[in-house]
């Protein structure tokens, strides 16, 4: 039963899950079978493990039926029994995290069976509600619509006439819904176009921007930073980077933790996109918007992806916050998700820290014990491995990862290409750059190094800081 779709189900619960399934599953409302109930009885004994050597069908049967002859079809049609419930108990459990929604739901219920007094009672808790509800974000909007749309339909008249404003009111509340959703499709579509090289078919982009351009949504703070990413991802201009901060800060108790989530995202990826250009500040701009991640609790110590892993503990070394990234590391390397980057994960981190500590022996034995599958981390490995070798002057070596990390850019086909000319100039200058040293060159005022320079200062582009660090190299050029 190790595999089967009932035993991931339940590994899936919590203990108090647990306890509410045991008592669904003996519910006669849900289910009159004995024998699905004994089932659930023996295999939740089990939990959380469910040992594959004792929980296998033919043992439960034996405990179910004694020494009955095993009989696999009638096991199997009472495992399926239990998973159909299971399954059931998940959408219920969907059903009660809905809140105000089921109370929407409850609402148009009275409406259908003519209960108008009650109707009317429950109305006027969920007005309630959405009077005091802090966060009016895509899903308040969605309810507030419904709940308009549930109004509109229950016909009240007031004195003798139909009251049509219930009718804007409902078209109003889904103009707003709407926009959320437009607004923040846009917003994720043009990050990933402006971050990586993905395209997007953006149906009525310029007509929806021509319409909310000049609006302020000051009472609906989502659409507010989803049309001031917008504006940063159309301008890429710091002042509607400090403008999205400003909002964040001013509207933070009224936004969500997705909203939240994605304005620190978007304010990371502008600050990538300000050290590419060579801006350094920006290394303790971006430790700061990890670090908000961390302290407002929205990237939890129990899920985290392993590349957020990977990004907020070298922002935090290269601004030598060495105590806070291994503090970090601790609380959270058992979460790196998926599980099998975890080891690679952890073995570029401590590359990572050995490396800026010119640990470079270290940082070469930790980096060889990564095997990254994502494009995104394959780069960073690659370009690190590069400069290790080169620090190290194994100038063979790095000639042969210049050539492998070249090869790697032209085969990958989701780097934007301005993204591979970054690299492809950075690999150029360093591979000259190596011939130079290889070649025992001793004048720091030597010709050639000095036209170096010059291109090297003439790069387009810092990518993971690679200008600035040949910079440093060729001004202290040492054999």
């Amino acid at each position: 039963m190790e595999n089967t779709k009932l035993i991931k189900l339940l590994k899936s619960l919590s203990k108090s899950e647990i306890f509410r399934f045991r008592d669904f599953v003996s519910s006669p409302y849900y289910n009159k079978n004995q024998n699905v109930i004994k089932l659930c009885e023996k295999i939740l004994n089990f939990y959380p493990g469910f040992d594959p050597v004792e929980c296998n069908e033919e043992n439960i049967f034996r405990q179910l039926f004694g020494k009955e002859k095993y009989n696999y079809f009638k096991i199997k049609n009472i495992i399926s029994d239990l998973y159909q419930l299971s399954s059931l108990f998940l959408k219920l459990t969907a059903v009660e995290k809905k809140g105000i929604e089921n109370e929407i739901a409850l609402l148009n219920e009275l409406h259908e069976r003519k209960l108008d007094s009650l109707y009317l009672f429950k109305e006027k808790q969920i007005n309630k509600y959405f009077n005091d509800v802090p966060v009016k974000d895509e899903f308040f909007y969605q309810a507030y619509y419904q709940l308009a749309r549930v109004n509109t339909s229950h016909v009240k008249f007031i004195k003798t006439g139909y009251s049509f404003d219930l009718i804007q009111k409902e078209f109003d509340n889904y103009v707003q819904y709407t926009l959320i959703v437009l607004l923040r499709n846009y917003a994720k579509m043009l990050t990933n176009k402006n971050h990586g090289n993905i395209q997007f078919d953006m149906k009525m982009f310029d007509q929806v921007w021509d319409y909310i351009k000049d609006m302020e949504f000051e009472h609906n703070p989502s659409c507010r930073i989803y049309k001031q990413i917008i504006s940063l991802e159309k301008s890429r201009d710091e002042n509607d980077y400090r403008e999205l901060l400003s909002s964040k800060e001013k509207y933070s108790g009224n936004l969500s933790i997705e909203d939240l989530y994605y304005i620190l995202l978007v304010a990371n990826s502008f600050a990538a996109y300000r050290l590419k250009l060579g801006d350094e500040s920006y290394y303790n701009e971006r430790f700061s918007i990890f670090r908000e991640l961390i302290d407002r609790k929205i990237q939890i110590p129990d899920y985290i992806l392993y590349v957020n892993f990977v990004n907020t503990y070298t922002a935090a070394i290269l601004v030598d916050e060495i105590e806070w990234a291994e503090d970090f590391l601790g609380h959270f390397q058992d979460g790196i998700s998926p599980k099998d980057e975890r080891v690679n994960t952890i073995n570029f981190c401590r590359a990572f820290r050995a490396y800026r500590l010119k640990e470079y022996d270290k940082a070469l034995e930790y980096v060889s014990k990564t095997s990254f599958k994502l494009f995104v981390i394959k780069v960073l490995v690659k370009s690190y491995t590069v400069g290790i070798y080169y620090e190290q002057n194994l100038y063979e070596q790095t000639f042969l990862s210049i050539d492998a990390f070249r090869h790697y850019l032209k085969s990958e086909k989701l780097i934007a290409e301005d993204q591979k000319f970054a690299h492809y100039e950075f690999l150029k200058y360093l591979s000259d750059l190596t011939k130079l040293k290889s070649d025992g060159l001793k004048n720091n005022k030597d010709v050639n190094l000095s036209m170096l320079r010059k291109k090297i200062k003439g790069m387009s582009s810092n990518p993971l800081g690679a200008k600035n660090w040949l910079i440093e190299k060729s001004e202290n050029f040492i054999v």
